[in-house]
């Protein structure tokens, strides 16, 4: 991929119109980026739609702008930039240029673009690199969201937040991640315990045992290399009742028993 380099021209985080017409045949002179939060009827690349749910639209630059709502308010994040190497990049990335994009779960991008505002009117002196270096993660990010959930059905988009949370917490390293069993997981989802795994299996590729148990093995590799506790200590501080299973399923995913791994870590550090 070409270098490329992004240059912040106006940027807005969760603005609110009374109501919206922009028409705009030759475009803005720069590329635009929009988070439509509210319906509105936007010229795309197919021609007109009218959006239903919250949308996505990255106008090439030079490409006809327009879209509007008369009935208000209409809400929307956007930006307006411009660069060095952008077709190809977005090209490297897959995200279409003047495509109406959805994504049921756009928190994250929307958080990113709040985030670039407060930045767009700071100063010091990497301000520009921090700008730029935040626009190419965000762009980077929302490929992979969009991909993701077009790759995905509609039940399994449905799920993917309230899962992708639940395996946060199980790799947070508290004592209560340690604690985490998949029939309590699941009955606190209010899914049976044989549905909860298959909708993780398909989301995450892995089932959510194998989840907690990497989870636990790399909390006691950690415990076993900063302190001097008893194995035994460390079992429990893992979830674990036995320490003679804590052993096997730690040898099993290392190659070492607990107490070959602290003298391995001690002789190396």
């Amino acid at each position: 991929m070409d270098k490329v380099k992004f240059d912040l021209h106006r940027i807005g985080y969760n603005y609110v119109h009374d109501n919206v017409n922009i028409d705009r045949p030759c475009g803005s002179c720069d590329y635009l980026f929009l988070y439509l939060k509210s319906n509105v009827t936007i010229l795309t690349a197919e021609g007109e739609v009218t959006t239903t749910e919250p949308s996505f639209m990255l106008y090439q630059k030079g490409f006809y702008q327009k879209y509007y709502d008369l009935t208000g308010p209409f809400v929307n994040d956007w930006m307006h930039f411009d660069g060095e190497n952008l077709d190809s990049f977005f090209r490297e990335v897959d995200i279409p240029l003047n495509t109406l994009m959805v994504i049921r779960d756009a928190a994250e991008i929307s958080a990113m673009m709040k985030d670039l505002q407060i930045e767009s009117r700071q100063q010091g002196r990497f301000h520009h690199e921090i700008l730029n270096s935040r626009i190419y993660v965000m762009f980077c990010k929302f490929s992979d969201i969009y991909h993701e959930e077009i790759k995905y059905s509609d039940k399994l988009n449905r799920y993917r937040r309230t899962f992708q949370e639940v395996r946060n917490r199980i790799y947070t390293g508290s004592p209560q991640a340690m604690q985490m069993n998949v029939n309590d997981i699941a009955a606190s989802l209010n899914l049976s315990t044989s549905y909860f795994q298959h909708i993780y299996k398909q989301l995450f590729g892995v089932s959510a045992m194998s989840d907690i148990i990497k989870s636990r093995i790399e909390y006691a590799c950690y415990l076993l290399s900063s302190n001097s506790d008893p194995v035994s200590e460390i079992a429990f501080r893992c979830g674990y009742e036995n320490k003679e299973h804590f052993t096997r399923q730690f040898k099993t995913v290392t190659g070492y028993t607990p107490r070959q791994y602290r003298e391995n870590r001690y002789h190396t550090s």
